[in-house]
């Protein structure tokens, strides 16, 4: 099963080099995959279910080199992608989120060793079935246009900031003066446990459950006609009448009284504005990334093993 694996790995780079370079111009320096050898057996997938027709390209590019190998993929969720493994039913996990502690925790107590993801695409921009990206939204009226993850991190949590700073609970504290030095740092985001919540929590604040208290949480909805509210509708309809307010949530849910904020992985920027450009190539920070967690490819460490070396294509670390 090993040689059947590491080639199609090195193949994700080629499948999306022919399908995409016209857009990716930053993967035309991409090696093309050559086979060093043939290889046979059966690559079983487990996971999630937005990656079926990117599977079925996969798949093709990879039987023009390997014709004999075959495919089991059953895409029935995220859910499904790490239990999978250590399940011994599949051979692939496909994640559409990052991967939960007690996941990792069972892999790592039935392997011995901890799983080892590679990034193969990036969420979608605005299409709320796609695992969208996130930004950082104010009222129209205040007058910030940027911040760090540092101060989102005192924003929505309790924790001291990376800076030592501590919570920030003022428009002070993020540099606005006059009328908006004092006021009240209104908060609204999705449920903490919600899915967008965890991965909020996992990635923004450390993996601490030191939420800001005052954070005002949303959770999907039922209209009066039976139809589904999305929880991130209803964050920005909030925000919307709360010029002291800022919320986490997505573009697609944008309306004419709030606006996005540009955000800096570090201190002294760059600040990136959340555009479609800067999401796909995750310059802007903290954009959802699905991750291909496989049972045999791992490492020690950061360390690759031997038996990754097969073909001429480097493992795709970005791609979109």
């Amino acid at each position: 099963m090993t040689r059947c694996l590491l080639p199609l790995v090195a193949l994700l780079v080629f499948t999306f080099h022919t399908a995409f370079a016209q857009d990716l111009d930053f993967l035309t320096g991409l090696d093309p995959y050559r086979p060093q050898q043939p290889v046979t057996g059966t690559i079983r997938s487990r996971g999630n279910n937005y990656t079926i027709a990117l599977m079925k390209l996969w798949e093709e590019g990879f039987l023009k080199h390997h014709p004999t190998v075959r495919f089991e993929t059953t895409l029935n969720g995220s859910e499904t992608a790490v239990a999978g493994l250590y399940g011994g039913i599949a051979d692939v996990g496909f994640l559409g989120r990052e991967i939960y502690q007690p996941e990792n925790e069972a892999f790592e107590e039935w392997f011995g060793y901890k799983p080892l993801g590679i990034e193969v695409t990036t969420g979608s921009y605005d299409n709320p079935h796609k695992t969208f990206a996130l930004m950082i939204f104010v009222h129209k009226d205040n007058p910030l246009s940027q911040l760090t993850m540092a101060q989102v991190v005192g924003i929505i949590g309790c924790e001291p900031t990376p800076g030592g700073k501590g919570p920030m609970r003022t428009w002070g504290q993020l540099g606005l003066t006059g009328e908006w030095a004092s006021r009240p740092l209104n908060v609204y985001g999705y449920g903490a446990d919600s899915g967008f919540g965890r991965f909020f929590r996992m990635l923004i604040l450390n993996d601490s459950y030191r939420w800001n208290s005052e954070l005002k949480e949303f959770y999907n909805a039922k209209a009066a006609d039976g139809s589904d509210i999305d929880a991130g509708q209803l964050i920005l309809d909030a925000l919307a009448k709360d010029p002291y307010g800022i919320a986490y949530s997505n573009v697609s849910y944008m309306n004419s009284n709030v606006k996005t904020l540009a955000v800096a992985s570090k201190d002294g920027g760059p600040f990136m504005k959340p555009t479609k450009e800067n999401v796909w190539k995750r310059t802007y920070p903290r954009a959802f990334r699905l991750a291909a967690w496989n049972r045999l490819l791992m490492a020690s460490g950061n360390h690759w093993l031997p038996e990754l070396q097969d073909g001429s294509s480097a493992l795709p670390t970005v791609v979109s």
